[in-house]
């Protein structure tokens, strides 16, 4: 073997490593743990029964203010329940499997998971800029805009969650807030309640089928190689 032979193996096995180093098995598992795919639905579900119906409203009533007390009140009863109960849930189910694979995880371990190390340079910065970017777009007194600029960012999030995990459904979401996020900045103010739908709702629901697809394939995979297996085991002279 030639020297020129042993530097390019070498070259292989130092990517290999950055390959697995980049793909995290802890935060691949906490990034789409079982049960993901009906969370996703249900919250694309909330989203969807909070923003048609008032989208539908303020078309009717011309403001979100003139809609009659009862119907402010079940939209904000839904709002909370995707923000309260979704959020708690959804800390929950990546807290259980981070503890299934590691008993001594808890909420800093799954912190550290998204935000520690190297990554902290890419989720960091993007994380302030959604809350400083929001924050400005309601004292410039224009709101509706955060959700655009929040969609964006929290779409290259998600690619740099499925680069580093190698659970490509992110993807999805990551070019579905990027695209939409940048389509929606003309119009979201005109009918801001449509894009949150359009936007999050459909972010939720693409997710969701993505995570469908791949767990049909990983199952079509599973089969056909134990399949193979079999065959192997059953061929005479084994």
């Amino acid at each position: 073997m030639d020297e020129e032979t042993l530097k390019r193996l070498s070259d292989d096995i130092e990517d290999l490593k950055r390959a697995v180093k980049q793909n995290d098995p802890l935060l691949r598992e906490v990034v789409a743990p079982p049960g993901w795919m009906a969370f996703s639905l249900l919250a694309g579900l909330n989203v969807t029964l909070f923003a048609l119906p008032a989208h539908v409203l303020v078309t009717k009533y011309g403001s979100f203010g003139a809609i009659p007390k009862a119907a402010q009140i079940a939209l904000f009863a839904v709002l909370a329940l995707f923000v309260v109960i979704g959020g708690t849930f959804k800390v929950v189910i990546m807290m259980r499997r981070a503890v299934e694979l590691d008993n001594t995880a808890g909420f800093l371990t799954v912190f550290e998971v998204f935000y520690g190390g190297k990554a902290a340079h890419e989720t960091i910065p993007l994380t302030l800029g959604m809350i400083a970017g929001t924050g400005y777009a309601f004292y410039a007194g224009h709101p509706w805009l955060s959700l655009p600029l929040s969609a964006f960012l929290f779409g290259i999030l998600a690619n740099t969650l499925a680069t580093r995990s190698g659970v490509r459904s992110y993807y999805i979401v990551g070019y579905w807030g990027i695209l939409f996020g940048l389509v929606s900045i003309p119009f979201v103010e005109a009918a801001p309640f449509l894009w949150l739908f359009v936007v999050y709702g459909g972010m939720l629901f693409a997710f969701a089928a993505a995570q469908a697809q791949g767990e049909r394939s990983a199952r079509r995979f599973s089969h056909a190689a134990g399949a193979r297996i079999a065959g192997d085991e059953q061929a005479p002279g084994r």
